[in-house]
């Protein structure tokens, strides 16, 4: 049996790819038409627990914010992702990152960020993804120097929340069982080419309620890394209406299997969510000021 170093296994249970990766890796073409829309005020809270063999743990929480920004003539989105560690689990590795995106009205990414503590990590990066020949990013952090690659002149590049937004909002209803569809998704400098395996039409049972519901349900191939293995398998299950409200997503790990759980909706005024996100970046640079 191979034994992991301690270390290793503290990156694999909180690294930010168990608490926003979960929900942002699940993702098709998004070159097709949308049936629906992104829903202003949106707040999705989310429960992410841990297992590892008979060792099972709520370890986190995500919440996903929307908001519309409408300029004369221009129909612009904000898309923030807020990933949490519990009180409980920060001793071992403390999360607290902010992903956040400005989208047209297309859901084409403009730029993205982010920024947050992960463990010992630190990070503070803007991308910019608006511009026709290249994507570029500026980090202020030490684990990434600033820089640019040329862009594909056919194929749209993604970041992780503009993609999640994007996922949902596909024909889902047209699309047929088996049916496999790649994306590009841009982080940490790079552009990685992944793969979605449409399942098809599938029930899903609230776990506290016991009720069921049509969803979607799709596979996708996980980008290899510190969280993730080739060959890892990952499950996303959202409503089948026009919501499309990402319900549960199942993944493996390098150790273990990560679950995350859609706790709540809500639909937030205008001055609420203004609030909630104040909130979020304040709590998040406490963690990075921190030791």
């Amino acid at each position: 049996m191979r034994l992991l170093r301690h270390t290793n296994v503290k990156e694999t249970l909180l690294s930010s790819g168990v608490f926003l990766w979960c929900l942002c890796l699940g993702l098709p073409a998004l070159g097709q038409s949308k049936n629906s829309r992104p829903i202003d005020g949106e707040r999705l809270n989310y429960v992410v627990s841990y297992q590892w063999g008979p060792f099972y743990l709520e370890v986190g929480d995500v919440a996903f914010t929307t908001q519309s920004l409408e300029y004369p003539g221009n129909q612009l989105w904000s898309f923030e992702g807020w990933g949490t560690s519990r009180d409980h689990w920060n001793w071992f590795y403390e999360v607290n990152s902010v992903y956040a995106s400005l989208a047209d009205d297309a859901l084409q990414p403009m730029n993205f960020q982010r920024k947050g503590r992960e463990g010992s990590h630190r990070y503070d990066r803007w991308y910019f993804l608006g511009d026709s020949t290249e994507l570029s990013w500026i980090s202020l952090d030490d684990e990434l120097e600033s820089g640019a690659i040329e862009r594909s002149p056919t194929a749209q590049a993604y970041d992780v929340m503009t993609a999640v937004h994007s996922c949902r909002h596909l024909p889902w209803e047209s699309t047929a069982p088996g049916d496999t569809l790649p994306l590009l998704l841009l982080l940490d400098g790079e552009v990685h080419e992944t793969f979605l395996a449409f399942e098809g039409n599938t029930k899903h049972t609230d776990p506290t309620t016991g009720a069921s519901v049509p969803c979607w349900a799709f596979s996708p191939t996980l980008i290899d890394g510190t969280v993730f293995k080739a060959g890892d398998e990952m499950r996303v299950v959202v409503t089948a209406d026009e919501r499309r409200l990402p319900l549960y997503v199942e993944t493996e790990l390098v150790v273990g299997k990560a679950k995350v759980y859609l706790d709540s909706w809500e639909r937030l005024s205008d001055e609420n969510m203004r609030a909630f996100r104040a909130a979020a970046n304040r709590d998040r640079d406490a963690a990075l000021n921190r030791k």
